[in-house]
């Protein structure tokens, strides 16, 4: 809509409704605009955390994979650690004593 449209659409409203309802037709046009941009913005904001939290739910999956594919398994079935030594030392760097 142009300018001139505009002012005719509220020249007539002005000479139907009078001075004192356009008054009151302004304000409650403009709460009604300011709900909606509330609206519009929470939803929005909502979108917007939605895919803050499925990008961070992605991230998590991901480094559980690679944790578990990496996670060694002993021919036994039990879980092994670098740690398995009975002296409680690393295999890897065990004393070998002559």
């Amino acid at each position: 809509m142009d300018f001139p449209e505009i002012a005719l659409i509220l020249l007539v409203a002005f000479i139907f409704l009078g001075p004192e309802k356009m008054m009151e037709l302004a304000t409650k046009m403009g709460e009604l605009l300011r709900k909606i941009r509330e609206t519009w913005d929470e939803l929005r904001y909502q979108m917007y955390v939605e895919n803050i939290n499925k990008k961070v739910l992605e991230e998590q999956e991901e480094i559980q994979s690679t944790e578990e594919a990496t996670h060694e398994v002993k021919e036994d079935g039990t879980t092994g650690t670098t740690q398995d030594a009975s002296d409680r030392t690393s295999e890897g760097t065990q004393k070998q004593t002559d």
